[in-house]
């Protein structure tokens, strides 16, 4: 069976593939990433997605400073939707801090990978091409000294990889493939 470990705001919390504290919690504001996958392992979001904190080992529960930060992020959920789209939309215009993905700068290639004729002509155009597949709170992440979450996604415009985006629950600190993510470059 496993082991469990409970918090009294954020729930029961099972350990699962020797690596991962995960319950589901409700941010019914994701739902407005609506890509639709067509697979039947990512239905369209209700609003209920996996918190996940990364651990050792099931004897290292999460720290104070990630459940603050998983708190932190789920109390600000509904701005995160705009800050995330919106980050994103700069890196597609070449604008903002640096993220060294593919996609930085060109919309045309954003378009090409979705097989589309035309690319997207806004940043509120990107929650029809995201769906969040996971919220995880990674405590080992290169350059940052603090626990660090990233909100993972299945992307029309990156299917194979999808992306991540980090963030401390108010602004994006970094974005990449998801589980890949790393934070922008300085």
């Amino acid at each position: 069976m496993g082991s469990t470990w409970d918090h009294p705001q954020l729930g029961r919390f099972k350990f699962v593939d020797g690596v991962w504290w995960t319950t589901i919690v409700d941010v019914p504001a994701f739902k407005a990433f609506a890509y639709d996958t067509g697979f039947s392992n990512a239905p369209r979001s209700t609003g209920k997605h996996k918190l996940a904190f990364q651990a050792d080992d099931e004897a290292d529960a999460p720290s104070p400073a990630a459940i603050a930060l998983a708190s932190k992020v789920l109390a600000n959920h509904a701005k995160l939707v705009a800050v995330v789209t919106h980050a994103l939309w700069d890196d597609f215009n070449g604008r903002g801090p640096e993220s060294g993905m593919w996609w930085r700068g060109d919309l045309a290639q954003v378009a090409e990978m979705m097989g589309a004729d035309e690319p997207p002509t806004k940043a509120d155009d990107l929650l029809a091409l995201m769906q969040v597949s996971q919220i995880t709170v990674r405590k080992d992440v290169d350059g940052m000294d603090e626990p660090v979450v990233e909100l993972s996604f299945h992307a029309e415009f990156d299917q194979e990889h999808g992306v991540g985006v980090l963030t401390d629950g108010d602004t994006v600190l970094g974005m990449g493939y998801s589980g890949e993510a790393t934070p922008f470059e300085t």
